[in-house]
């Protein structure tokens, strides 16, 4: 559906791979392009810029290229927060991807600074994590190109792939009309923890399919700290891509994220509204408070794990019986709360 011709859509196009991007926007007729990918601004200065030229040109679609280092949700969060005039909307968020470099993108450890001058001193993410962050957060995934083998079934694998990082997102090999339509993900999609709002965080499909195996693994027990530690290379070793929530034995006051695409991530990433007196529910998002409440176990509170696995060739039963072995025996869970603070936690991490 064409936007009103008395506003303007920005469609912000995110991307790590500037041939990729120039690709996707070349195809394109009538639309104006607004380049910002070497700009170093942060991103509510960046959404000022794109707000005051998008009403100059005055074109009825503005598609704003991104700097590389930026994530769809750096737009939303900015864009929500920013004082944007009505005539002004925000479309539909997009990623390019270069079709013969997206595995080798998901793998790279590098840190993001070694590419990008403006990246703030204290931004720890890898190019992995770039990369796998662009995808998922997209709205629309754009393939340019083909993969480097050049066979029809590695085009295959490789869209399956996106689909299974992205099942919220559209998947196709330009930008088309459809774009052109206010975005269907005004807030920010968060894959990590959006499984605390009672959202998927992945499809659980454990049969291959083009050789791609996407698994969601859930469970309300916690993870023994150590037993966990201890297999997590052997969790990770064939993933091209993790992602949710989980907790531990030793931290039952802690929602931990989790996230791994070349290397594994965990951070703290808030509390358990177990937790919490039913006087604060009220502060908590509404789509929170009701997942908790529909999920809610009499013993765990909303404690629970959510993790999604997506990776080619993966063993999904071996992943699950991993991940099991890893939570606490009947033996363990009879020692109660107070005991398993007490349990050997080699990990290290801080709350945010």
């Amino acid at each position: 559906m064409a936007p009103e011709s008395t506003s303007t859509l920005v469609i912000p196009l995110a991307g790590f791979w500037p041939y990729a991007t120039d690709a996707a926007v070349q195809r394109l007729d009538g639309v104006a392009v607004l380049d910002l990918r070497a700009s170093g601004l942060a991103a509510q200065a960046l959404i000022k810029v794109v707000v005051k030229e998008a009403r100059r040109v005055g074109a009825p679609s503005v598609v704003t290229l991104l700097p590389e280092r930026y994530e769809p949700d750096d737009v939303r969060i900015a864009w929500s927060e920013s004082d944007v005039p009505d005539d002004v909307r925000l479309g539909m968020v997009c990623t390019a991807v270069a079709a013969d470099q997206v595995l080798d993108g998901l793998a790279n450890d590098n840190p993001v600074c070694s590419v990008d001058p403006y990246t703030h001193a204290l931004d720890d993410r890898r190019i992995a994590d770039l990369i796998a962050r662009q995808i998922e957060q997209a709205d629309a995934v754009i393939v340019i190109g083909r993969p480097e083998g050049d066979e029809d079934w590695e085009s295959e694998q490789l869209r399956t792939l996106l689909r299974r990082l992205a099942p919220w997102a559209t998947v196709r090999d330009e930008l088309t009309a459809e774009i052109h339509r206010p975005t269907p993900h005004r807030t920010p999609l968060m894959p990590a923890i959006r499984g605390l709002s009672g959202h998927a965080v992945g499809i659980h499909e454990p049969m291959a399919v083009d050789g791609v195996v996407s698994c969601v693994f859930r469970q309300k027990r916690p993870f023994h700290p150590a037993r966990l530690h201890t297999a997590l290379e052997r969790i990770t070793g064939r993933v091209v891509r993790s992602r949710g929530h989980f907790w531990l034995a030793s931290r039952p006051d802690m929602v931990l994220s989790w996230e791994s695409a070349s290397v594994l991530r965990i951070e703290g990433a808030g509390g358990w509204l177990a937790d919490l007196p039913d006087s604060s529910w009220n502060e908590v998002h509404p789509e929170r408070r009701i997942a908790a409440t529909l999920d809610w176990d009499h013993y765990y509170g909303d404690r629970h794990h959510q993790l999604a696995f997506i990776g080619i060739d993966l063993d999904a039963e071996d992943l699950d019986r991993t991940l099991t072995a890893c939570l606490l025996t009947d033996e363990e869970l009879a020692d109660g709360f107070d005991a398993w603070r007490g349990l050997p936690d080699p990990f290290a991490f801080h709350p945010h």
